[in-house]
């Protein structure tokens, strides 16, 4: 028998009445996947050198070599005790747009189905002008909109209810700004009003009508996140002091009281940036901290800053981030650790540099999706180290500004590109791809036993392990230090530990210069940094833009200590998830499909996303009589979601199903066909 991720349709393969072909229950591993045991640790074998490590494809059988001059990085899975606070991939899955109006968009539409495409990776949007609706602005509020254009018409938040029904649709948690200033409240959308009561007319009138409307209704409100303006201490968003942008925060506060719904509401979302101006750093966060303080009957569920790694030219650095977040969280203590005991502190807009609508290399090429990941990391740990103080630390990018991108791989803040200059299409920068790593991760920690000092904060390999009653997974991130001298590769032993399993499945996830790379695939480069990619090229690009392994997944590894180890090598900008589940039987869920059309020439392909925690791939095929003919998807595929660039000529019927991690196929779901 071939594996379930073989690329045709096997003679052999059982058929089961009604349901399309499946394979067998368990299938052999192809060449070059060997099956055996791998080698044998001891806690004290793992702890002391020499030790033995694992080179090349996970269970091979022996040991080719032993290294005692290799740092070691050993991991146990065992319960950290209940004390502990656990990983929240909800903290670092959100992403971020400008303006409301786009989210309706058909080129915003389709990102929004990759989002929901897979679950897990992505949990939500932050947008703004939830209060200017009606005039799509790409990157600064121009105009106040026309939800409330005069003081003596009513308030008509119909296009923002429909860019919220949007998101709320597709899974997705809106992460709500309020603002900007529509002309029944102020003649310019930045500049703060004389009197407040009009504002608060506004938010009373937002809210009641949000908890009313079937769509959305008070439950599911309670778990969206609303902010309080954006930046009120820069000049494009705010022409006020902060003294009016405490009184716009206490009248928002107050209206949300009078409405009498459960929200989390929170700001001041500052420009945090005291290299360019010392006031916007800490001395401001105090002011508003003091601010909340001093007034208990204030609301504040959250406190947010907008910390990137570069203000200028200097390359970016995540240690910034860092600095910034524990800062905010000592000051938070230092002025009233009961009063903000239990809140989060959000860098929402925690990306590379300032000026997102001026092309960026890093931003899309692999050096995006390392960044992202070192501030998971960096934000992760800072959750750690205040866990007993009460306080939380999320980070999410404004990335999601299709609005900005002209032109494809163009260097603009958006983690998909257009396909051409003309062409509505999209294709997946790599920093999609950290999203589909997160996705893997469990929701508890696993325990450092030894090797702390090789990791951040001590140095620049970021690092976190993580486990869940159902697999394991780690990711790490080689992310320079700018400062630091010759970029080497960064060479670990890694042991995991105290495994639950006798047999498991083990796979490499890695985004570098080359894998789940679509900007090397496009041919992007230092001699060409914003590639145009041949209409030719288009199908061969994406599949490189599907998060891939560094080798095929071993299935049905023997380790029956409980240790796995292994030699990881991480040159710089190199992300990689080592993903280990158990050996199970069950066959996930066969997919039902969603839409098959014809657009621009092209197949769109969407079919219901598998939630399995054991969920590994999809697989597409182009059926013939019932019977894949083509599969055309890479290994794997782990996005509800493909796009036939070229379909062939007539009608055309596909066919996806669903693998799992020890190569165990659901049915393959036909579809009802092309034209």
């Amino acid at each position: 028998m071939s594996r379930a991720g073989g690329a045709h349709a096997q003679p052999g393969r059982r058929r089961t009445a009604g349901c399309g072909w499946q394979a067998p229950r368990r299938v052999a591993l192809p060449a070059g996947d060997q099956r055996g045991e791998t080698s044998r640790f001891s806690r004290r074998a793992v702890l002391s050198a020499p030790i033995a490590l694992i080179e090349g494809v996970p269970g091979s059988r022996g040991v080719r070599g032993t290294r005692t001059d290799e740092p070691v990085v050993a991991i146990s899975v065992k319960s950290g005790g209940t004390g502990r606070r656990g990983f929240e991939r909800r903290d670092f899955g959100i992403v971020g747009i400008f303006d409301v109006d786009w989210l309706v968009r058909p080129q915003f539409t389709q990102l929004l189905d990759n989002l929901a495409a897979s679950p897990g990776a992505f949990h939500g949007v932050r947008f703004f002008g939830a209060f200017t609706a009606g005039q799509r602005e790409a990157f600064i509020p121009e105009s106040g909109g026309d939800v409330w254009t005069r003081a003596d018409q009513p308030i008509d938040f119909s296009a923002t209810f429909r860019a919220l029904e949007a998101l709320t649709t597709r899974g997705l948690v809106p992460f709500v700004v309020l603002g900007f200033f529509p002309p029944a409240v102020s003649p310019s959308p930045i500049r703060p009003p004389v009197a407040w009561d009009r504002w608060k007319t506004l938010v009373r009138t937002f809210f009641r009508e949000l908890a009313a409307d079937p769509r959305f209704g008070p439950e599911a409100i309670a778990g969206w996140w609303f902010e309080a303006w954006n930046e009120p201490n820069e000049g494009r968003f705010w022409q006020g002091t902060p003294d009016d942008f405490f009184a716009l925060y206490r009248a928002t506060a107050e209206a949300v009281e009078e409405v009498g719904v459960s929200i989390r509401l929170g700001g001041p979302a500052i420009a945090y940036k005291p290299e360019a101006t010392p006031d916007d750093g800490p001395p401001w966060m105090e002011r508003f901290l003091r601010f909340i303080a001093e007034n208990p009957g204030v609301r504040c569920d959250f406190i947010s800053l907008h910390r990137k790694g570069t203000v200028d030219t200097s390359p970016p650095d995540p240690r910034r981030l860092d600095v910034a977040a524990a800062e905010t969280a000592s000051q938070a203590l230092a002025i009233d650790a009961r009063r903000f005991a239990g809140l989060a502190i959000w860098n929402n807009e925690a990306d590379e540099k300032v000026g997102f609508e001026v092309p960026y290399v890093p931003r899309i090429d692999e050096r995006g999706p390392a960044w992202l990941a070192a501030i998971t990391v960096i934000h992760d740990r800072l959750s750690e180290r205040y866990h007993e103080a009460g306080l939380r630390f999320a980070a999410a990018a404004d990335n999601a500004n299709l609005q900005l991108v002209e032109a494809p791989f163009d260097g603009r803040r958006s983690i998909m590109t257009r396909v051409g200059a003309a062409d509505t299409d999209l294709l997946k920068v790599p920093a999609y791809g950290f999203y589909e790593l997160l996705r893997l991760l469990g929701d508890r920690h696993g325990t450092i036993v030894s090797g702390s000092e090789r990791l951040f904060p001590h140095t620049d390999l970021y690092h976190l392990a993580t486990v869940a009653d159902t697999h394991v997974a780690s990711l790490l991130t080689y992310y320079p230090d700018p400062g630091a001298g010759a970029r080497l590769p960064r060479r670990v032993a890694y042991v995991i530990s105290d495994l639950p399993w006798s047999r498991v499945n083990i796979a490499r996830f890695q985004i570098d210069n080359v894998r789940s790379n679509a900007y090397t695939a496009a041919g992007g480069s230092a001699s060409d940094p914003f590639p145009i990619p041949a209409p030719a090229r288009i199908q061969g690009i994406r599949r490189q833009q599907e998060v891939a392994l560094t080798r095929p997944i071993a299935r049905d590894i023997a380790i029956p200590d409980g240790t796995y180890a292994e030699t990881l090598t991480l040159e710089p900008f190199t992300t990689l998830c080592l993903w280990i589940t158990p050996v199970e039987e069950a066959a996930p869920r066969a997919p039902t499909w969603l839409e098959t059309t014809v657009r621009g020439g092209k197949a769109v392909l969407r079919w219901s996303p598998n939630q399995e925690p054991f969920f590994y791939s999809y697989e597409v095929f182009r059926l013939r009589d019932g019977v894949p003919e083509e599969r055309l998807t890479p290994d794997p595929l782990r996005a509800a979601l493909w796009i036939d660039t070229v379909p062939p000529a007539g009608r055309s019927t596909y066919g996806v199903r669903a693998v799992s991690a020890s190569g165990v196929a659901s049915a393959i779901a036909a579809s009802g066909g092309t034209h």
